[in-house]
């Protein structure tokens, strides 16, 4: 079976930014990323072409969640130099700590208590209340990175959980 391109690209070439990105051109790539890949484009779409969105997605936003994580980022950068491609999985952990940028974090009021709401469920291991609470909050919000990124990795667990 041929090598996957998606296991080729760093997160910088995969949201197509320079290594030293600020905070705010991250969060503009991924924006983009996402319109481009975000699997709602993907619905009646052949399964095939369903499945392999849904991959590329998914690893954007988890470029978009290491590289807004001052810590992860450092690390990751280290790696980076040793030839690794991704930040190894104990490392890439969802967290409640807010990204560098303060403009990613939830500003609409009502899409807040569904962010939250989420943010527990996750932690209490419940992906599909912690998927409808963040399906909620970017109705409420729609656009916000940090919220499609959080989505991104509850519908990953959910796909590799089963």
């Amino acid at each position: 079976m041929a090598e996957d391109r998606l296991d080729q690209l760093d997160y910088y070439t995969l949201l197509r930014i320079e290594p030293g990105a600020s905070a705010d051109e991250i969060r503009d790539a991924f924006h983009r990323f996402a319109l481009r890949y975000h699997p709602d484009r993907f619905v009646t779409a052949a399964e095939e072409k369903r499945l392999r969105a849904g991959q590329i997605y998914r690893r954007g936003a988890e470029a978009y969640r290491v590289l807004t994580n001052h810590e992860a980022r450092r690390r990751y950068d280290a790696g980076l130099g040793d030839g690794k491609l991704r930040l190894e999985p104990e490392a890439r952990r969802f967290t409640d700590r807010a990204p560098s940028s303060n403009r990613l974090t939830v500003r609409s009021p009502r899409a807040r208590p569904f962010a939250t709401k989420a943010l527990q469920a996750f932690r209490a291991g419940e992906y599909r209340t912690a998927k409808l609470n963040l399906q909620m909050a970017l109705r409420h919000e729609p656009g916000n990175a940090l919220l499609e990124a959080r989505l991104a990795e509850v519908e990953e667990r959910l796909a590799r959980d089963g």
